[in-house]
Formats: C-alpha cells, structure tokens, sequence
C-alpha cells in the first residue's frame, strides 16, 4: 500500500512538473532561492526514509542476518596407555632410568661472597703497659703457636710492680712470723695457769694477741696476691732469652717481659721496629688463626626466608675449581644493605690446610631444607602433554606407561611430587622428552 501511494505521488509530481510548466515557474520567482532549498531537501529526506521502508517491508524472512555456524573442534584422539619402541629406536635414545625417593627437599641458594678472617680468631697484639721495645723475635708471615715468645718488651710499669710484690712477700713473712711467736705465748700461758703463775686475764690477752695476728697475716696475703696478680697482667710470661748481667746496660728481669702469641696462627703483620716506645692503646702485630675462615655471602632479599642457621654450605674458589668447600650459616644478619639490596649471611667454612686466602672471591652455595620429607624425581623425568604434568615409567619389553601427576616445589634440581606415585616408581629421567613425542606421534593418523 505504501508503494503504491509513493508511485502515485510521484506520478502526480511528474504530471505537474510537465503540464503545469508554466504555474510553476511563477512559484519559483515568488519563493526566495534560500527556501526553495530547503523545501528540497526536506522532500528528498521524506522520500529516502520512505523508499526504504517500503524496501525493508519488501524483504523476504530469509534475506534477515543471522548467526553463522562454526563447525566444532575435533577433540584429540585418546591417548594410548603405553607406548612400545623398536629395539633399534630404544638404542638410540639412550634413556636414563632413574627412582622417585623419598627424601627432604633442599633448595639451592646462589649466592657470592668473599673470604675474611674468623673475628673469634684474630688477636691484634698490644702491649699491657707502656715501654720499649728491646727484640722482636718473628716477621710477617711466620707461624707461630700459643705462648710463643713475639717480642720483648722493657715494661716501664713492670719494675714497680716487682717492687710491691717483694715487699709484699717481706710484709707476709714477718707477719707469719710474729703469729708464730704469739702462739707459742698463748701456748705457754695456758699451761702456767695451771699452776697459778699466770693469771686468767693474762691467758685471755695473749689469746687476743694471736687473733690480731692472725687478721694481719691474712691482711698481708690479700696484699700480696694483688700485687701478683698486678705483675702477672704486666709480664705475662718471663722472657727466656733475657740478659740479667745489670753491668751490660740492658734493664733487668725485673722490667722486662715476653710478649706472647695467644693461640697458634699465622702472624699478619707487625707495625713495630725494635727500640720503639709503646702503649696499650696501640696494636703492634697482628696473629690470625686461619684453620677456620668466615665467608660474607650476599644473599638477596627473596631468597633470605628460605635460609637458616646451621645449613649447609658448598663454597667454590677460582684458584681451586675443582675443589668444594663444605660450611655451615652461622649468622642471618638482621637488617639488608640499603645499597645492594643483600644480607652479609655470615658462613664458617673449616680451612685446615691454609688453601684458602683472606679477600678471595667466593661462590657460595646454601642448601636449606623446605621441610619434612616427599617424593622427589630428577626435574628433567617431567614432560606436559596436554597441560599435565607426566613422568614415565619403565613396564618392561620396551614399554613406557605414562603417568599423571601432581608437582610440588622445585630445588637442586629435584621436584616434588604430591601425587601420582609413590617413593620407589622407576622413572625415565633423560630422554622423557623423546618419548612424549613417540608418545603425540602415535596420535596421527596413517596416511599411507
């Protein structure tokens, strides 16, 4: 019907527009050239908007777009339980048989470090009280042992102190000696009072007598070890080597004293000349003991849960490359380097032969346990096939069966298992690879 309208009025348009020519013009004079524009266009929007309505009114149901079907996915081809090699292909590979243990799990912590003194075994020399220096006795890089003489020294303070203690020791005896006498008086008086010759009061001062005496003798005792011990601080060991003559002008025993090496160890330095004056407040060598050496390992911030106290350590030197030295982590730092990022995990690794220097460069290796024991496989038994993670196992007669399992986490290049198999289970560990592809080749279809 709409169609029918629209070709009528065009038809009564184009009848106008031919028999009325001369009505029309007049029209066109009349209307300014701006409105006739405009009743244009409004007559041809009028027109498009009804053309296509009629047009679409026209379309047959079938000409309506709809959705367009996209054939389905062939799902893959079920996988076989078992895959068999020829014995020639079975050669070639070369498989590596290896077992799922059951065993903890040890992660690997890289790190670098360097190699430092044991700070519980590093002495730096200093002299108990000021004086001179009258022999040195080792060199820079001697070796020496614990009470080994390393230099004399003519202490300043050594002669007084000798002084006291002889006094002391004069000061003791006299006092043994007068309680001696006070007790033979007591003695005397208790067996004359027996006979009335004495009287009891008498008894009882020479009684009084003896204990003062006795108070003194311990007074001089106490006096005496103090000095002693004053002395032994000064000169803890008497130098052997000493000349006594006073006529050769050299000091006498009595201010002159050993200084000794505290332990066995290597002297590193000596920062002293024979005849120089010296005083506690400077060190004069320097004795290390190398037979345990402290490595600083650098650890990184992610890898710093994962360590503890008391694991062990693999430790790697350039000038020994074939060489692995086994320590143990004696102290976790409790703050990072704002710098680097690191924590100077302190390692104690034993250095019994000398083989290791101060200042080496270290690749340091700590292996942390993650806890109670699993089921692990080397990492390379592992295969995906179809977003699973496979081991396979031997079943004999040049079979392989593939298995499903579940993995835990990964360390020292073992994973755990949490399901699948148990501790025990042959796996294939190098090599799986070539048979997860026998195993999708078996998939394809024959062509030929």
């Amino acid at each position: 019907m709409i169609h029918t309208s629209l070709s009528r009025t065009a038809h009564a348009f184009a009848i106008n527009g031919t028999e009325a020519g001369d009505g029309l013009l007049p029209l066109r004079r009349a209307l300014p050239l701006t409105k006739r524009r405009l009743l244009l266009s409004v007559a041809t929007v009028v027109i498009a908007l009804a053309a296509g309505f009629a047009a679409g009114r026209s379309l047959p149901s079938a000409s309506i777009a709809a959705p367009v079907s996209v054939p389905a996915i062939a799902a893959d081809p079920e996988l076989p339980a078992t895959i068999t090699l020829a014995e020639p292909k079975l050669a070639n590979l070369q498989l590596q048989i290896g077992e799922a243990k059951s065993g903890p799990l040890v992660r690997a912590v890289s790190a670098t470090g360097s190699v430092g003194y044991d700070q519980l075994h590093l002495a730096r020399v200093r002299p108990v009280a000021r004086g001179r220096i009258e022999a040195l006795d080792v060199n820079a890089g001697d070796r020496v042992v614990a009470g080994q003489r390393l230099a004399v020294l003519d202490n300043f303070d050594l002669s007084a102190a000798h002084s006291k203690v002889l006094s002391a020791e004069a000061a003791l005896s006299q006092a043994q000696a007068q309680l001696r006498a006070a007790n033979a008086a007591y003695d005397r008086a208790t067996n004359l009072i027996r006979t009335d010759l004495v009287t009891q009061a008498e008894v009882e001062a020479r009684r009084a007598t003896v204990a003062t005496m006795a108070a003194d003798l311990r007074t001089k005792q106490a006096e005496l070890q103090q000095y002693q011990e004053e002395e032994a601080r000064l000169l803890p060991m008497r130098a052997a080597t000493a000349d006594a003559n006073p006529s050769s002008g050299q000091p006498t025993l009595g201010s002159r004293g050993a200084i000794v090496a505290p332990f066995a160890g290597v002297v590193d330095s000596v920062s002293v000349a024979k005849g120089e004056i010296v005083d506690p407040a400077t060190a004069i060598l320097t004795v290390s003991d190398l037979s345990t050496v402290w490595v600083q390992a650098d650890v990184a911030e992610r890898d710093l849960g994962a360590v503890k106290v008391g694991d062990a350590v693999e430790m790697r030197v350039s000038a020994f490359p074939a060489r692995v030295f086994a320590g143990r982590v004696t102290y976790i730092p409790d703050q990072i380097e704002t710098t680097t990022g690191m924590a100077k995990v302190r390692c104690e690794i034993p250095n019994p032969d000398g083989a290791l220097r101060v200042n080496m460069f270290a690749t340091v290796t700590i292996l942390s346990p993650q806890g109670g024991d699993a089921v692990l496989v080397p990492s390379e038994s592992l295969q995906e096939v179809n977003g699973q993670s496979v081991v396979f196992i031997p079943t004999g007669d040049r079979q392989f069966a593939w298995r499903a399992v579940r993995t835990g986490p990964v360390a020292n290049g073992k994973t755990q298992i949490v399901s699948g198999i148990a501790a025990g289970t042959p796996v294939v560990g190098e090599g799986s690879y070539w048979l997860k592809a026998a195993l999708m080749q078996s998939t394809i279809p024959d062509q030929g």
